[in-house]
């Protein structure tokens, strides 16, 4: 699928189905701790720092609230996790993702997978997956109320899934049905020369890497505390910190309308805007005369 909002409306549907954002270009880093906004045309994410940068903590010195805090406490530092299973898949609601066994010895992972054509759908494939999360810890939420004037308003973080290799396909409004495979080592992969050591395969033209090396960051959760969370004065006490744990932030809605086939955001018709009063709320006229 090509058109200028491609990237938009894969990101759009694989937030839409797992409440998580694709990384556009997995290459790309993004960590926990990240803090920005979305961009509204490609649906990236648009980085603007992070909490345990040092910059950050030179900020977090000059704060008028002088909050006393050590990131490097190991407490503190993001939550390392390996997967359960050698792959994720995140995908919207009409893809079928079906694992296959392995064929011949260089074989680590086959899928089918199958589009059911009703409008275009998204997929994402990640290999060998690591969790990185934000604590949940109360001085963390503390650190970020104490920084209204560089956080309040913006996005942040909390989880990434990296992997060793990944894949990412969106259909055409079409019934489809492919496989894909990857071929690399079944041990513990080691780079050479640069080259990537994992290679996929598909009749699909799909984007894809596979160099470990590179630790692909393709998707991620964005947070954000709920209204509330800035009302209230830094040093609150009550439930304040119980209500505003970072498990509690909401998840972030795309900032666009909803789009169309090909991403374009749909006009949303506002009948008071317009000037159209004949107009119920469930968008029918009322053609009624009531005199």
């Amino acid at each position: 699928m090509k058109y200028k909002y491609a990237s938009r409306k894969f990101i759009d549907l694989i937030q839409g189905a797992t409440s998580k954002w694709a990384n556009w270009d997995p290459p790309r880093k993004i960590v926990v701790g990240d803090y920005g906004m979305i961009t509204n045309d490609t649906g990236e994410f648009d980085w603007e720092g992070n909490i345990y940068s040092s910059d950050f903590q030179e900020k977090l010195t000059s704060s008028k609230y002088k909050f006393d805090i050590d990131l490097a406490d190991p407490t503190l530092r993001p939550i390392e996790q390996e997967a359960k299973d050698d792959y994720h898949i995140a995908k919207s609601w009409g893809v079928t993702a079906t694992r296959t066994k392995t064929s011949g010895e260089t074989a680590v992972l086959e899928l089918n997978l199958q589009f059911d054509g009703k409008k275009p759908e998204a997929v994402l494939v990640m290999h060998k997956p690591t969790y990185s999360s934000l604590p949940n810890d109360e001085r963390i939420v503390r650190l970020v109320k104490s920084m209204p004037g560089i956080l309040q308003g913006k996005y942040i973080i909390t989880e990434v899934v990296s992997c060793a290799a990944y894949m990412m396909y969106m259909s055409d409004k079409k019934a489809e049905r492919f496989s894909v495979t990857l071929t690399g080592p079944v041990t513990p992969p080691v780079n050479v020369g640069g080259a990537a050591v994992y290679t996929w395969s598909s009749e699909a033209a799909c984007r894809a890497g596979g160099n470990p090396a590179a630790k692909y960051m393709p998707l991620y959760k964005l947070k954000k505390p709920r209204p509330k969370f800035w009302e209230l004065p830094f040093g609150h006490r009550g439930n304040e910190i119980s209500n505003n744990m970072i498990n509690r932030w909401e998840d972030v809605d795309p900032p666009w309308n909803p789009l169309d086939d090909e991403g374009e955001e749909c006009e949303i018709y506002d009948a008071e805007m317009d000037g159209d009063f004949g107009v119920f709320p469930d968008g029918f006229a009322d053609d009624d005369d009531d005199d």
